[in-house]
Parts: C-alpha cells; structure tokens; sequence
C-alpha cells in the first residue's frame, strides 16, 4: 500500500505498531492507538522529519492535564523537580509546555515510544497536587460576581466527551447560558493553559459564547500573538474593563477583540 502524502515515507518505513493521521501542522503526524491514560483518554504523540533526525512532542497535553489537577510542574515544588527528572531519565526536555525529543530518524519509533512513556509516567505526578490556592485576580473575580449577584460554582469539573475532566475558575450561571471562566494572573503558561482548556471545553458543547478567559490588567500586558490565538477560541476579558465583562455575563454583549485585526 502506497505511502499517504501527509507521511514522510521514511518515518512510516520504521513506525508500524501505530495508527497514523494528519496533525494540524504540516508535515506534522499524530500518532495514537497505543496507550491510554487511566481515565481512558488516549496518548497521542506529534512527530515529524526534519533533516535527518525525526522530532516529537506531546503538543503540551501532559502539562494540561496536570494543571487542570492542580499540579505546578514550573515553580520550586517537588512536582517540578519530578518533572524535569522525570524528562531527563527520557532523554526528554520541555519547552513552553511540551515535552519534547529530537533523534536521528531510524530511531524514531524509540522517540515516540518514549514521548508516550514520559507522558503516562508525568500523569501519574497528579498525587502532588498543590491544595486550592486562589489568586488575587481570582478572588476579585469572586468579589465581583458576588456583587453582581450572579449564581457561580467555583473549581467545577467538567467532564469532556471522551472521558477527561478539566476544571476551570468557576462556572457562572448568567440569565442566559452557563459560561465557563478561566482566571490568567499573569504567566504565559497560564495563557497556554487557558487556551488548551477553552479548546477543550468547545468538545463538550459549550458554544463561544460560553467561554471566557479573564487576563489581568490589559491588552498591553500581553504578547499580541497569543492574545490573537486565544480570541479565535474564546471572548477575551481583563480587569481593567469589569464594565464589559459585566455586560458579557448579565446582557449576552460580545467582547471585543483584544487587538484590531
């Protein structure tokens, strides 16, 4: 059988023991039909050519997956350090959030086998989760959902069609709809994190306008590239403009986006 376009035939000619599809980069293959987390959802690794090595990543899905437990893997915490040791006994590292590995392409099966492991291994790090700490931002946000006398669960968990949970800053019940929030204090793995669960969260039927992401402060605090990716994905708000949140909630008015097109 011939080789898909999408496939380097020299990656498909050493990984037979995987189920292959296109990614959303191209040049880009994502690999699943292996293993499984324990709550059933699947490992997918992303691997693709480059020169004479072959390059992989989970495409961030583990750090998500922590931190939608209430792991920290990034401050000084036993969790960090199990994370970076963990990677390191992989011959894995991570960057912005993904883990990562290069290696020369005949070795690529390896590679992905051990993307997958590192995963699996990295999920179980859940038992180190860090207990509810809420931020400034967020007990603002509480403050002022409390003030505008809007009923909200805080930390809800929300299950996702194939299995996950994910568990965002609260769920608001406006007069119209439901909305799921997710508070961003101020880092850019927040901002990542904030982005992968809004994805996520339009799996299980939560149309756009029942997502919001809250940044701290403004625009201009921001990197442009990721408020852009972040606003195909969600309304976007800051604590600079409760007004415009407020209306969100209570009224169904759209946000506007961060920056101009």
């Amino acid at each position: 059988m011939s080789t898909p376009g999408y496939i380097d035939e020299r990656l498909s000619s050493v990984l037979k023991c995987w189920h292959m599809a296109p990614a959303s980069r191209p040049g880009t293959v994502a690999l699943t039909g292996r293993q499984y987390f324990a709550d059933g959802d699947g490992v997918t690794v992303l691997i693709r050519a480059s020169g004479d090595d072959a390059l992989a990543s989970d495409g961030g899905k583990t750090a998500a997956r922590l931190a939608d437990a209430g792991v920290d893997i990034w401050g000084t915490t036993r969790a960090a350090a199990a994370w970076t040791e963990l990677l390191s006994a992989f011959q894995l590292r991570e960057v912005d959030g993904r883990i990562v590995g290069r290696r020369p392409l005949k070795q690529a099966e390896q590679l992905a086998s051990d993307i997958a492991s590192a995963m699996l291994t990295a999920d179980g790090l859940r038992w180190m989760a860090n207990p509810e700490r809420e931020s400034p931002l967020i007990r603002r946000f509480y403050e002022f959902l409390d003030i505008a006398h809007l009923q909200y669960s805080k930390r809800p968990t929300i299950k996702l069609p194939r299995g996950s949970q994910v568990r965002p800053t609260a769920k608001v019940d406006t007069p119209s709809r439901p909305v799921i929030v997710q508070a961003v204090g101020g880092t850019e793995a927040g901002i990542e994190h904030a982005l992968s669960l809004v994805q996520r969260i339009g799996r299980a039927d939560y149309a756009f306008n029942q997502r919001l992401v809250l940044l701290k402060g403004g625009p201009q605090d921001w990197p442009a590239d990721h408020l852009d990716v972040l606003a195909d994905h969600s309304p976007v708000g800051f604590s600079q403009g409760w007004d415009q949140i407020e209306s969100f909630l209570t009224e169904n008015t759209s946000l506007p986006r961060p920056l101009p097109a």
